[in-house]
């Protein structure tokens, strides 16, 4: 169930329901597309509406103080609402989220803060692991955490590793449902 709200025009629009059918199916996925598609700001919207989400949060972690604000943002921006309502992001010595968030941005050290305080992730519908490819122990043992908390404590847990460049199946440790999107013979969409 893909909210007509999201329908950005961008790249990734051609793979949502796709990706839709695939998370109803699977609690694993993986969205390979290149630079631009949209993975990062039209995705985490995209599965707002999404059955299996119930009132869970949506967490995605990105690489990047920088990185978390602006996706953010943007997202904020994309629903016409101000950080913290929809969308709001959370890192190191600054927090934008309120009780209403549905969607979370937080930094990969922040998301490992969150698994040791509530390995269970009560209340998380889904952790999206944004830029995977840029690996980092951080994004590395997030992962490998969260695939233990999926298989020990919240069976329910959908994982989405989202990446331009890196096999992400090869690096989950888990069978993973793989979408695709291919712009052509560029490397960045657009």
């Amino acid at each position: 169930m893909i909210p007509a709200l999201v329908r950005s025009g961008l790249p990734i629009d051609e793979i949502l329901p796709a990706l839709s059918a695939v998370l109803a199916r699977h609690r694993n996925a993986v969205v390979e597309a290149p630079p631009g598609a949209g993975k990062s700001t039209v995705v985490p919207i995209a599965l707002l509406d999404e059955p299996w989400l119930q009132s869970g949060k949506i967490i995605m972690l990105e690489p990047r103080r920088l990185a978390t604000r602006a996706v953010a943002t943007r997202m904020a921006s994309t629903l016409g609402e101000s950080l913290g309502e929809t969308v709001g992001y959370r890192m190191r010595q600054e927090t934008r989220v309120g009780k209403r968030t549905r969607i979370e941005v937080v930094t990969e050290g922040v998301f490992t803060r969150m698994l040791q305080s509530d390995p269970a992730l009560e209340g998380v519908a889904a952790v999206l692991f944004d830029e995977f490819h840029e690996r980092s122990l951080h994004a590395d043992t997030g992962l490998a955490f969260a695939l233990d908390s999926q298989e020990n404590l919240s069976p329910e847990l959908k994982l989405l590793v989202m990446s331009a460049t890196l096999d992400g199946a090869a690096v989950a440790g888990a069978p993973l449902a793989r979408v695709q999107l291919h712009c052509g013979h560029d490397t960045e969409c657009g």
